[in-house]
């Protein structure tokens, strides 16, 4: 959250600046099409490799009646536990759970379409499909507690595994900056429930039992999205910061709301090569605790032996450093695509309750725009 609230008035200071930046970049920004792509006269999203890192999708607008379609595989890994900032041992996490989190990996694969409505407007849709798999290790007293059912092929150990179709969010991008070499893009999406909030799969009470919270694809909810990007270009250089929310409007159908995110990010990057450039970026999330409860995943015996099982096991906040890389040839017929990737690992967590921690996160996308 401190993060959060420094970066929010840095954007705004950097919106203070817009009418230096039109005298200082007018004589010597000139941004033109390719191919049959009409000439960008602002800072769009195809001028170079000036982009965002491929984490940040709201930093760039369409021209009326263009499109971009992208494809991006996220592969988050987690692995051990913290209780706070501290590292916790399997045998400290047993001195309250029969169970201890070892490793986590959340691959997803998301697909994104923009649409030109106008110069400045542009609409966006996300979806996409995840597939989760958990590993855990057992204290050598699972067996003795009353109502367990020990899943097969366990041995003092249990994997998990969930996987389907993610939330899906709309959204609309509105550029206010009319000089080149700048954006300022608010949006607002909303987020439609469309994940399962129902997977089953092998817990502690059998083979095809209610799974955890986070082994749960979907929400539930419904929520919003608010959204504010400033990205600024000066020669070989370019940068810019961004800060949202993820906001949820209700209680789902099991009667449990996932906690609220807030996040801010900013970055520099660098263009090498006229095809290469280079980004570092820092990010700072901060989730809040799940409000209510699944009743089913509300088992005493549940409860007791698993972490992932209890809502004051969720929340916290995450400080993580990238770095990426954007390729983009200026050749025809390669001249649509762009190439994207980010390499990420947290330098800060500070988790609320006993929760597994975050080792790395890569991002790996391919956008094709005309």
């Amino acid at each position: 959250m401190k993060f959060i609230k420094l970066i929010l008035p840095i954007i705004l200071g950097m919106v203070s600046i817009h009418s230096y930046g039109q005298q200082e970049d007018s004589s010597h920004v000139k941004i033109t099409g390719t191919g049959n792509a009409p000439a960008c006269n602002g800072f769009c999203c195809c001028a170079g490799n000036s982009q965002a890192p491929l984490g940040v999708m709201t930093d760039h607008i369409h021209q009326k009646g263009t499109w971009m379609f992208s494809y991006t595989y996220m592969n988050t890994v987690m692995r051990g536990n913290n209780i706070g900032t501290a590292k916790a041992s399997d045998n400290t996490v047993y001195e309250n759970y029969v169970m201890a989190p070892e490793t986590m990996t959340m691959q997803m694969h998301m697909a994104m379409v923009m649409y030109g409505v106008t110069d400045r407007l542009t609409l966006m849709a996300m979806g996409g499909y995840t597939a989760n798999n958990m590993n855990m290790n057992m204290s050598s007293g699972a067996m003795s507690m009353p109502g367990m059912v020990m899943p097969a092929n366990t041995n003092m150990g249990m994997q998990s595994m969930s996987s389907g179709i993610t939330d899906t969010k709309v959204s609309a991008l509105y550029n206010f900056s009319g000089i080149a070499a700048q954006r300022i893009i608010g949006s607002l999406g909303i987020s439609l429930p469309t994940g399962t909030i129902k997977a089953t799969g092998t817990t502690m009470l059998g083979d095809n039992e209610r799974l955890p919270y986070d082994m749960q694809i979907g929400t539930g909810s419904y929520s919003i999205d608010p959204d504010i990007t400033y990205a600024r270009k000066y020669g070989l250089f370019y940068w810019g910061a961004n800060a949202g929310a993820d906001v949820k409007l209700n209680y789902n159908s099991l009667g449990y709301k996932d906690g609220n995110i807030y996040h801010a990010t900013a970055w520099a990057g660098y263009q090498f090569l006229p095809f290469l450039s280079g980004t570092l970026r820092a990010e700072d999330i901060h989730t809040d605790r799940i409000s209510g409860v699944d009743p089913v995943i509300n088992n005493p015996v549940y409860q007791e032996s698993d972490p992932t099982t209890r809502t004051g096991n969720y929340g916290g906040t995450c400080m993580n450093v990238y770095v990426g890389l954007n390729f983009y040839l200026m050749k025809p017929v390669l001249e649509h695509f762009r190439i994207m990737a980010e390499y990420g690992v947290p330098v800060y967590q500070n988790l609320d309750g006993t929760q597994m921690a975050l080792k790395s996160n890569l991002l790996a996308g391919l956008q094709y725009a005309f």
